[in-house]
């Protein structure tokens, strides 16, 4: 049973900590979505990440900047997010130290594999590597 219980359980295998902030993925959704009526049809499929951030000495996140956020695709093609914005962890009893930044692409070439995000946050850049698409 022991075998079981790993020391690094629960943490995303896209895990970083500068400064004592630690980001990981925690959720990639790739969702196809076809909106028809009788008049109106269109495609509002999306690209989703959800990234959760978490201040490692438990004091409340107050402020997030965010510079040059950014996917790049195994083609080499750059995409800027659509919309992506930070939500309480967990939203029904907010922390304060931990919360989801959540980013939105349109979906992408369906030749692309793999992409790579990069992004600065609160002066610290993050890269995460080959995030299968």
């Amino acid at each position: 049973m022991k075998e079981l219980l790993k020391k690094d359980y629960g943490k995303s295998t896209y895990y970083q900590l500068k400064d004592g902030i630690s980001i990981d993925l925690e959720r990639i959704v790739n969702e196809n979505y076809f909106i028809t009526y009788s008049w109106m049809s269109g495609n509002k499929s999306s690209f989703y990440l959800v990234f959760l951030v978490e201040n490692k000495n438990r004091n409340p996140i107050s402020n997030h900047k965010i510079n040059n956020l950014k996917a790049i695709d195994n083609l080499g093609m750059e995409y800027k997010p659509i919309s992506f914005f930070f939500d309480d962890y967990p939203v029904d009893e907010p922390l304060k130290y931990k919360e989801t930044l959540n980013v939105r692409f349109l979906p992408f070439n369906s030749n692309v594999k793999s992409i790579t995000i990069t992004f600065n946050y609160n002066g610290n850049d993050y890269i995460f590597k080959n995030i299968p698409v």
